[in-house]
């Protein structure tokens, strides 16, 4: 039988006075009379009942796991799970200055927003030679350097370049900008020939230096380039140092009510037996920043697992090596004794962005935008699969049904220019939100 909460000490009140009415009708009393003693008693037990039942109500939520909220995390803690804290973001910095100039451990950053990192060990700026570099070209008084692997420069490093027969691509402390993992530009003078013939070397001072940050959460995570400065000077480093290629990431907040309801109840609906898809997803999820986990059973053969998870609250939803090598330790926890470690297979998924551009919308309002923008997000990262095509008819579905949260409109049309058709996804893939462009 449901539990019925009066909606107001007033109707409390009202049958009391209507019950004390009808028990002193022979004497002919009247409880309801203003500013009388009785009227007042009256008023102040029906306040307290009706604290009762608000009680009540609140007692008969906590006592369900789908309700809980007070004692949300013992229901859970019945179950092993634990709600996952927040967790700070890591990575590695580049910083520039005079060979022999130290970086302490401790020393503090800040990024242009006020974000804090703290460097987790020292580090001295040397000189240090770059990898062997595979071409020299150059056009319009830009010289494009490309390596033979990564160089893990940020913009702006001073680099020497020698060794070239043609002088011109030979500099000295020249700040570089940063193509991609293996390749680089810098600006030359005159026109050499192209390309550079000789032994080209490139070399740089630099210490490159494991920050990580003050307080826990995903908006810690910085991309690459991000300057931070230094909060006190150092004599002989330069003020500003920059993230490196592998970014600053890791970070996750502390996990919602919400969050921690849907696992315990997916534990409560779906009895987990050991290593089972089951069990993995509920120990993969129980790493910080995880939020999809996709179990591919007797994968690539009998006696294997393939596991790829998602961490779509980050700035970049795919996981890093580190976060890989978090989940993979906790699934080897887990392990049978029979199976080997590298049966258990950890993977990031190969992301396959795709960008959408609009032609029209109607209507075509700052706000409509948001909210397309919004739609298609919670698409592509709650709705993609692992190796799944992205079909036509979910994207546009997803446009379609735009509601805009501001003025309650709906999307009237719309005309798409691109994608023109289903998004195909490889194995080891997954669809992931490019750029949204409207005209």
């Amino acid at each position: 039988m449901p539990l019925t909460t009066p909606d107001s000490a007033s109707e409390i009140i009202d049958r009391a006075v209507a019950d004390v009415e009808l028990a002193l009708a022979p004497v002919g009393g009247k409880p309801a009379l203003k500013n009388s003693w009785l009227a007042a008693l009256i008023n102040a037990v029906a306040q307290r009942v009706f604290d009762f039942y608000i009680a009540l109500d609140r007692a008969a939520l906590e006592a369900l796991p789908d309700t809980a909220v007070a004692n949300l995390e013992r229901w859970a803690a019945i179950y092993a799970i634990l709600r996952t804290p927040g967790t700070t973001s890591s990575g590695m910095i580049v910083a520039q200055g005079s060979t022999g100039s130290a970086i302490a451990d401790g020393t503090f950053l800040a990024s242009g927003d006020g974000t804090r990192y703290q460097t987790v060990g020292s580090a001295v700026i040397a000189v240090t030679a770059g990898p062997a570099v595979s071409t020299l070209t150059s056009s319009a008084g830009v010289a494009t350097m490309n390596f033979a692997s990564s160089h893990g420069l940020v913009d702006g490093v001073r680099i020497t370049v020698t060794g070239t027969t043609e002088t011109q691509y030979n500099v000295t402390n020249v700040a570089a900008t940063v193509v991609d993992t293996d390749t680089i530009t810098y600006p030359i003078s005159g026109t050499p020939s192209s390309p550079a013939t000789g032994s080209p070397a490139a070399s740089w001072k630099i210490a490159s230096i494991l920050v990580e940050s003050v307080d826990p959460g995903v908006d810690e995570d910085q991309v690459f380039n991000t300057a931070l400065r230094f909060e006190s000077p150092i004599v002989g480093v330069d003020d500003v140092a920059r993230v490196d290629e592998d970014e600053i990431g890791g970070g996750a907040d502390r996990e919602t009510d919400a969050a921690l309801r849907a696992r315990l109840l997916d534990r409560i609906q779906n009895p987990i037996a050991h290593f089972s898809a089951t069990e993995i997803i509920a120990v993969a999820k129980g790493i910080a920043g995880v939020t999809r986990v996709f179990v591919q059973e007797i994968t690539p053969a009998v006696g294997q697992v393939t596991v790829y998870f998602m961490r779509d609250n980050d700035i970049s939803p795919i996981p890093s090596g580190t976060e890989v090598a978090a989940v993979k330790a906790a699934l080897d926890a887990i392990r049978p004794a029979t199976s080997d470690t590298d049966d258990v297979i950890v993977l990031a998924p190969t992301a396959v962005p795709t960008n959408f551009t609009f032609t029209a919308i109607s209507p075509d309002t700052a706000s409509m935008r948001t909210a397309i923008e919004a739609n298609l997000d919670e698409l592509f990262s709650e709705r993609t699969e692992i190796g799944v095509d992205v079909t036509e008819d979910s994207f546009r579905s997803a446009i379609f049904n735009t509601v805009d949260t501001e003025t309650g409109e709906r999307l009237v049309s719309f005309t798409l220019s691109a994608p023109a058709a289903d998004i195909t996804i490889s194995a080891g893939e997954i669809g992931t939100l490019g750029t949204v462009a409207f005209p």
